[in-house]
């Protein structure tokens, strides 16, 4: 009995190894290209508004089949779907040097979008099955997944000022290949999954939507979609015109992988602060609405800074806002959802991500092209800031009511 539980631990651990790597080389592959494609838009001579366009283009089919997507980890299992969408990773970065064409980054970004997602979604349903809402797991996740992004990007500027666009495309390529070597080790699953029989079972279904959206109604659960979209805007300016307003500024490609990778690497270190802050503070809520204020002021006032030191400052406070409400945001909804329904909770969540993901890039596009990049990082951040505050009292007081109604 022992020798069981024991082997039983240790394929746990093994799991939660896999699944970190995982952590490591998913999200970072979209902050890579966040680097990449707009310094790939800048060399191809793209104006601001059509370069916001493109930027959003990654989120447009995630925000409709983020759902259906959480749906097939549940229905088709983690590991069967994440290996084919890690050599998707792999394969797809080669297209943009191959096509340096205007409306051919606009297709890869929209199918590239998409797979980088699914494999983001993936590695959070995959920590969602095997740590049940444990907030040390949900915190080492976190800290994995900033590595990553402090790693990756790095890589991407190095590369890139080396060997021009062919080596920073092979830098991502590389990173979805090691993503297919993470999955590998995966846990196949707790029970097994249907054949695929027919096309029909890819295709979304209605019933999926609207099983997702009532979790809405669960109390929490609103309140972390809300988070999870005013966080994700944040991240979307610097994965979007970030770097383009770093060229303005007079940062080399390198420096900016440096710039986006401090902010993971500070963004990984506060994500191990996010239980203690809520014990000082007395809330989650105040943690993640501080956050997010944080990351949103300190992203938005990039334009207006200049130096390298003060850049990197910035930077590091940028990532302390967006990683200390990451584990947070991934530890409320995994415990107030059932284990059986993770994929399409995570889904839900991811719906928001893009949502903010189409909005803001398309947004801070138009706004640069009409007033300048100076004042639309300004706009959209006061934007950003107000939505943020209305939206927490609304969604706060209902929560109130709610549970006034309960008692």
């Amino acid at each position: 009995m022992e020798s069981k539980t024991s082997a039983s631990t240790g394929a746990n651990e093994v799991s939660m190894l896999a699944i970190y790597a995982a952590a490591f080389f998913s999200l970072s592959i979209t902050l890579m290209k966040g680097l990449a494609i707009p310094l790939w838009c800048i060399s191809l001579g793209v104006p601001p508004a059509y370069m916001g366009v493109i930027l959003s283009a990654r989120s447009f089919v995630p925000l409709f089949l983020s759902i259906h997507g959480g749906s097939l980890m549940d229905q088709l299992g983690v590991r069967r779907t994440l290996l084919v969408l890690a050599i998707l990773n792999g394969l797809l970065p080669w297209l943009y040097p191959v096509f340096p064409f205007v409306i051919a980054v606009l297709i890869l970004e929209l199918f590239g979008g998409l797979v980088s997602s699914m494999a983001w979604i993936g590695a959070q349903t995959a920590l969602a099955r095997v740590a049940q809402g444990d907030p040390k797991r949900a915190g080492r996740f976190s800290f994995a997944t900033n590595m990553g992004n402090l790693a990756g990007p790095v890589l991407v500027g190095f590369a890139w000022k080396l060997g021009g666009p062919i080596a920073g495309f092979g830098i991502i390529s590389l990173w979805g290949f090691l993503l297919f070597a993470a999955v590998y080790f995966l846990p196949v699953g707790d029970r097994p999954k249907e054949p695929i029989t027919s096309w029909k079972n890819l295709m979304p279904k209605w019933s999926v939507y609207r099983q997702a959206f009532v979790m809405l109604k669960e109390p929490g659960v609103d309140l972390v979609v809300f988070a999870t979209f005013l966080r994700i805007s944040a991240y979307s300016i610097q994965a979007s015109f970030y770097a383009v307003a770093l060229v303005h500024l007079g940062q080399d490609e390198f420096n900016i992988g440096i710039l986006m990778g401090v902010a993971g690497l500070s963004s990984g270190l506060a994500t191990l602060l996010g239980a203690p802050a809520s014990r000082l503070f007395g809330s989650q809520v105040v943690v993640l609405i501080g956050g997010i204020s944080t990351a949103i002021i300190f992203i938005s006032m990039t334009p207006y800074l200049s130096g390298f030191s003060i850049f990197f400052t910035a930077a590091v406070i940028f990532g302390l806002g967006m990683g200390i409400s990451l584990p947070l945001l991934l530890s409320v909804l995994s415990n107030a959802i059932p284990r059986e329904q993770q994929g399409l909770s995570v889904g839900l969540r991811s719906t928001a991500n893009r949502l903010a993901g189409v909005v803001v890039p398309i947004g801070l596009g138009v706004v640069i092209e009409l007033l300048g990049i100076s004042h639309g990082f300004l706009v959209i951040g006061i934007v950003l800031l107000l939505v943020l505050i209305i939206g927490s009292v609304i969604l706060l007081r209902r929560a109130k009511r709610l549970s006034g109604v309960g008692a």
